[in-house]
């Protein structure tokens, strides 16, 4: 669910996919669900990560990195709970 969400909402050109890296979950984030990911090149070569969360469907987010480690960018997104 969390790769939906983040080909639904990072900004990403299609010449790049989403590949899920082989790491621990923050130990920070044991409450909410992470995953951790590569974005891969066409050519095969890594070209930034992405660290994703989501505690429940209504509140979840990514923190973007280039290939160095610098953040490139970092959301957050809290649905409205609908009555």
């Amino acid at each position: 669910m969390i790769q939906e969400f983040l080909q639904s909402t990072l900004p990403l050109d299609s010449s790049v996919s989403l590949r899920r890296s082989d790491t621990d979950p923050d130990k920070e984030m044991a409450r909410a669900h992470s995953e951790a990911f590569e974005i891969v090149s066409d050519d095969g070569e890594t070209v930034g990560f992405v660290k994703a969360w989501e505690d429940d469907p209504s509140f979840r987010g990514y923190v973007h990195f280039d290939s160095e480690g610098n953040v490139i960018d970092w959301k957050v997104f809290k649905d409205r709970l609908q009555s």
